[in-house]
């Protein structure tokens, strides 16, 4: 690794920026993938994302964490290919994978920008890591739906029931995720991405993305999706 190409900047907020040359530009990594999904070219975007993700851990060291600054440009797309990647990971279905990027996100971003918090909770639960998750339940909040989805889905894989104090507390203040869950199709169409893609996307549209990306999980477990109708 050399230093000319990278290195590791500390601010005053204890943590880091990484400036990266060469093979350690995010930005222009991020770009790259940005461009091929622009493209239509989301096989390739995947792959892009995870050869950059594979640098990030080359980049990073091994023994301790290294938070990054989110302000700074390139620690910010280093943040944002490791969500990405994790995203694409959790897709497929390969949630061990997706467990380990998001644990190591959260290390590099321990405000959470991305609220990944939600999707790793997800991952706990589908991989059985009950003492993990109940270290961080304490985070899942009643403001956030998926953070309720989540709660929901882990007392039901636990007591093999729904708790009708959280489900009814979806039904109420998530109303969009809770007609998301229960509808019959979940149409990836032009007006919903139009909808996303938008300035500011409306309830139904984020309940939509939230679906698309967690659906293969719902189809190894229907049987709680079947609960809460």
């Amino acid at each position: 690794m050399s230093n000319v190409e990278l290195q590791f900047n500390p601010t005053e907020d204890q943590s880091f920026e990484l400036e990266g040359k060469g093979r350690y530009n995010f930005v222009r990594h991020k770009e790259r993938v940005d461009k091929l999904v622009a493209e239509g070219r989301y096989n390739e975007a995947c792959e892009a994302r995870y050869e950059a993700f594979q640098v990030i851990v080359d980049a990073l060291p091994e023994d301790e964490a290294m938070p990054l600054h989110w302000e700074h440009p390139n620690s910010r797309a280093a943040l944002s290919i490791i969500y990405g990647s994790a995203v694409d990971h959790f897709r497929i279905g390969d949630v061990e994978m997706a467990m380990a990027q998001l644990e190591m996100l959260l290390d590099c971003d321990p405000e959470d920008h991305f609220e990944s918090i939600n999707l790793l909770a997800l991952c706990y639960v589908a991989m059985e890591e009950w003492e993990a998750y109940d270290d961080m339940v304490i985070d899942l909040t009643d403001k956030s739906a998926e953070a309720v989805v989540a709660r929901l889905w882990a007392s039901y894989q636990r007591d093999g029931e729904i708790d009708k104090t959280l489900l009814s507390l979806l039904k109420s203040r998530h109303k969009a995720y809770y007609a998301e869950i229960i509808a019959v199709e979940h149409p990836d169409d032009d007006t919903f991405r139009k909808d996303i893609a938008s300035a500011r996307p409306s309830q139904f549209a984020e309940a939509r993305e939230w679906w698309l990306l967690t659906e293969p999980l719902w189809s190894e477990f229907p049987k709680f999706i079947e609960a809460l109708k």
